[in-house]
């Protein structure tokens, strides 16, 4: 029976394998990752982290259902929003049907809020910033 999984890994993995969204020329220019980037250049990165767990879908079966927040950073307001809003729409198309993401399934997405403008005007890190946070329901 599967139970909890590294779910920031697996979404991390399935937001970088999507050659429309990620890469140069993108709206997610340089990717997911688990931490700031050291040097970010140009171009908007998603920061992943696991923020709870939703509630469970079944009774019957363990199915993983991790909260994920993605901070969305990039250098110009316009980036910032556009990935965000790109990152939301894959999001919201994981819940049509189940789909493989890396070794697992994702069943569905749900629950999605955002995109949030983050005001980050007064740190070091790229100064915008937006919020998309979802339940994803893997197994």
């Amino acid at each position: 029976m599967p139970g909890y999984v590294a779910a920031v890994g697996i979404v991390r993995n399935w937001l970088n394998d999507i050659d429309t969204l990620t890469g140069p020329g993108n709206p997610i220019a340089l990717g997911a990752h688990r931490r700031h980037p050291r040097s970010p250049g140009h171009g908007a990165y998603v920061l992943l982290s696991r923020i709870g767990r939703a509630g469970d879908l079944v009774a019957e079966d363990l199915i993983d259902s991790p909260r994920i927040s993605a901070s969305i950073y990039a250098g110009t307001d316009e980036a910032a929003e556009l990935a965000a809003v790109a990152y939301a729409n894959a999001v919201i198309a994981l819940s049509g049907s189940p789909s493989v993401i890396g070794d697992s399934r994702c069943l569905i997405a749900d629950e999605v809020v955002g995109p949030l403008l983050v005001d980050n005007h007064d740190s070091e890190r790229e100064q915008w910033q937006y919020l998309v946070d979802a339940s994803f329901y893997i197994y």
